[in-house]
């Protein structure tokens, strides 16, 4: 950080009341709430273009008792939501008979705000022309349908409707919210890189330091500044520093590299959530040549399986894919390592048939299509062997990883199980097929199957397989936020002038993947709460 003592009035190549960082959701939302409220407002990015990492999402936002649910008929009581926010943000410490939940009283209130603002937010974006989102209540004629993650535990009472996709027509989230950006005249520089912050000499935060090109500038700040740059999914270093198992990749902006732990840090703020991200499954060998390798959104298919390095299941193949990332950070006491660092995804030459195109295929390429990363093999032995081979060419990238001596029969006897399972239509093991998402983000059905998400594999090959390991779809660890979404200091008391959200702070999820859309929901809503605090703050001194 640098003092505002060493400089000059005139040194400042831009100031406006509110300087925020990002152009994300978080950004965008911040940017719009502080010039409703009234204020100049100056948008910094660092890319050569907007969006961050919402613009590579689905661009959806997940918000409890939102109007449009409403006014379908769908009622999302405060009392019943927040036993469902706090159930899956820390099921650690949730008891619903405890006042607050079983949580803090800082993080229930985090909660507490997100259902008593998120609704107010949507609407007042959408009544500026910045949104036009809508609920999606009931099965529609889309390809995949989008209820709650966790729609199936008895603490929610409303597993559809929290949903908001762009109304058809009215383009992508990103572009609506660039627009409304536009209308209210805020500023919106492109490759400026924000460095770090500039302090007046009552420690207030008060600027910027920029690297725009190779040149340094300077952006005063006469009411707040606003955090919205992202987590550090792209960051290897920090990962490996922060996050428990192996990470292979991210969707996040190439820009997401944590550069606010940096500046925060030497704020003195107080930091949560370090170890925290939102969670995925991605295709092993394409994450080691490229950062944003494929995503199993949801793994395809129905005579498939997910295997560890034993040719045991895990994982319910069909469970979300925040659920399923996780379960290759499992540290074993017993082998004094991470058995699930790999699995292996298995599946049939009837899945591999199936015509479907659709975003959720890889790694199962179209029929006729060749790709480097799917192993093909006559029967299952030598699929076994051949995927044995793949981890000896692959050597120390994937670390020392190897199947075991058993693995072949251990493979059959998992297949075996499996069948008799599908057959059955009841996965004993891991209840795949049991939960309201699962059936609507199943992609390949056949007809008179007891379970549609299963199918026996079939007795006679061929017989494919892909690596698979966890990656993330950004971090979501940082500074502690209040409820004025202002961060928080070593003494937990607010740092003035200095405001975050989005996946640079510690998200007030916790554990939690409530619904499609959950990181854009708390985005939007805490980004339009910094905006419209960091607006109201008095003017502070820019010199010395």
């Amino acid at each position: 950080m640098t003092k505002m003592s060493t400089m000059e009035e005139n040194l400042y190549d831009y100031e406006a009341d509110v300087l925020v960082v990002g152009s994300g959701a978080a950004g965008f939302s911040a940017a719009i709430s502080a010039s409703l409220s009234g204020a100049s407002v100056i948008l910094f990015e660092g890319n050569q273009h907007v969006g961050g990492t919402t613009g590579l999402s689905g661009g959806t936002a997940w918000v409890p008792n939102n109007s449009s649910m409403r006014s379908q008929g769908v009622d999302d009581p405060k009392d019943h939501a927040l036993e469902y926010l706090a159930r899956l943000a820390a099921p650690q410490y949730f008891s619903s008979e405890h006042p607050t939940l079983g949580l803090p009283q800082n993080e229930f209130d985090l909660l507490a705000t997100f259902y008593d603002e998120g609704a107010d937010v949507i609407d007042a974006l959408t009544e500026v022309g910045a949104l036009d989102l809508v609920a999606e209540v009931s099965d529609t004629d889309h390809y995949i349908q989008f209820p709650d993650y966790g729609g199936h535990l008895p603490e929610n009472k409303a597993p559809r409707g929290r949903h908001l996709a762009p109304r058809p027509g009215s383009g992508f989230m990103i572009q609506q919210l660039k627009r409304g950006a536009a209308s209210k005249d805020v500023t919106v520089l492109l490759e400026h890189r924000v460095h770090d912050t500039i302090l007046n000499e009552a420690d207030e935060v008060v600027g910027l330091e920029i690297r725009a090109g190779h040149r340094t500038v300077i952006a005063a700040a006469r009411r707040g500044v606003i955090f919205a740059s992202g987590g550090f999914g792209q960051n290897g270093e920090l990962l490996r520093r922060h996050i428990p198992g192996r990470v292979f990749g991210s969707c996040a902006t190439p820009h997401a590299q944590g550069d606010f732990l940096r500046i925060a840090n030497r704020l003195g703020a107080s930091f949560g959530q370090m170890s925290g991200a939102w969670w995925k499954q991605i295709v092993v060998e394409p994450a080691l040549r490229s950062p944003s390798p494929p995503s199993l959104w949801m793994p395809f298919g129905d005579s498939m399986v997910q295997v560890d390095r034993t040719g045991r299941r895990v994982v319910n193949e069909k469970a979300p894919y925040h659920d399923r990332g996780q379960v290759h950070l499992h540290y074993s006491a017993t082998s004094r390592d991470f058995p699930n660092t790999l699995l292996f995804m298995i599946w049939d030459q009837v899945v591999a048939d199936s015509p479907l195109d659709v975003p959720f295929r890889p790694p199962v390429p179209l029929p006729n299509e060749q790709l480097d990363y799917v192993i093909e093999a006559p029967d299952l032995e030598a699929l076994s062997e051949a995927i044995d081979q793949r981890l000896t060419q692959l050597g120390d990238t994937i670390g020392d990883v190897r199947l075991s001596d058993d693995f072949a029969q251990n493979l059959h006897d998992t297949v075996n199980r499996f069948n008799n399972f599908a057959a059955e239509g009841v996965d004993h093991d891991f209840q795949r097929g049991s939960t309201m998402m699962e059936l609507a983000w199943n992609l390949m059905e056949r007809d008179n199957t007891p379970n549609p998400t299963m199918a026996p594999l079939s007795d006679n090959g061929p017989y494919y397989a892909s690596i698979i390991g966890a990656g993330v779809l950004d971090t979501n660890g940082g500074p502690l936020i209040n409820t004025e979404a202002q961060i928080l200091g070593f003494d937990l008391q607010p740092i003035v002038g200095l405001y975050g959200a989005g996946n640079c702070v510690a998200t007030p999820a916790g554990a939690a993947y409530w619904g499609p859309g959950t990181t854009i929901g708390l985005a939007l809503t805490y980004g339009f709460i910094a905006g419209r605090n960091a607006a109201r703050e008095p003017e502070k001194s820019l010199t010395p």
